[in-house]
């Protein structure tokens, strides 16, 4: 099961505050060196994209986790492997290379890109934030000293954003891919999340749709006959 934090962590707090910190001083600073004239929105996106996982830190969420079972550790690893290079890469060459720009001014699809990429992130915090709403916590077994944490199966398919999706926080990663491909106004970026990106969220979400069934014993057949996996069908 998933490894939410409900309570507030003090120790937990500050350090998400303090690295928080760290890295907002950091990108201004590198993109103020690095583009004096044109930082503007590279600047907010690395604001969006920190804040964003230092929410994702604190709360116990893996990034590259649905938020409904147990992730796994060998496809985690590998789209770990490619997500950090993939942003390096679009970076470095809106910086420096400008291998695979798109020809479209910057103002263009830095705005749009920011703007998708919120549209990821949103998708992303909420989903986590209405799983932390109905996550519970069964006692401890005689002589435990922690409770199990378990999610109401029926409260479960009845969250907003899983009426969408079976596994929305990987279609918000894969929005968020794309989002930052945009900001960095990179075609390179765009063709390595759909070639590279999204097989890997596929096969992740494939993972964990097996599992799906011990969790919703008895909701399984109705939510996956009416829900997608992945793509949300438009109504």
């Amino acid at each position: 099961m998933t490894s939410f934090v409900r309570r507030f962590k003090t120790g937990r707090f500050i350090w998400t505050v303090l690295v928080t910190f760290y890295f907002l001083v950091f990108f201004t600073n590198f993109f103020h060196d690095a583009l004096p004239d044109r930082m503007t929105l590279p600047v907010l996106f690395a604001y969006i994209f920190v804040l964003w996982l230092s929410f994702e830190y604190y709360f116990g969420s893996p990034f590259f986790q649905s938020g409904a079972v147990e992730h796994s550790a060998l496809w985690r690893g590998v789209f770990a492997f490619f997500v950090y290079p993939f942003l390096g890469y679009v970076a470095a060459d809106f910086i420096w290379w400008r291998w695979t720009q798109i020809p479209i001014p910057v103002a263009v699809t830095g705005l749009l890109g920011l703007a998708v990429f919120g549209v990821g992130t949103y998708l992303r915090l909420g989903t986590l934030f209405g799983l932390l709403g109905i996550v519970q916590v069964r006692p401890p077994a005689r002589g435990g000293k922690e409770g199990t944490l378990f999610l109401p199966e029926k409260r479960f398919v009845s969250l907003r954003f899983q009426k969408l999706a079976r596994h929305p926080r990987y279609l918000a990663t894969l929005v968020q891919l794309v989002g930052a491909a945009l900001v960095f106004r990179s075609w390179g970026g765009l063709i390595l999340a759909a070639a590279i990106g999204l097989p890997l969220l596929l096969v992740q979400a494939r993972y964990e749709d097996a599992h799906l069934r011990d969790l919703l014993k008895n909701e399984l057949k109705t939510y996956t006959a009416t829900v997608p996996a992945f793509w949300p069908r438009l109504r």
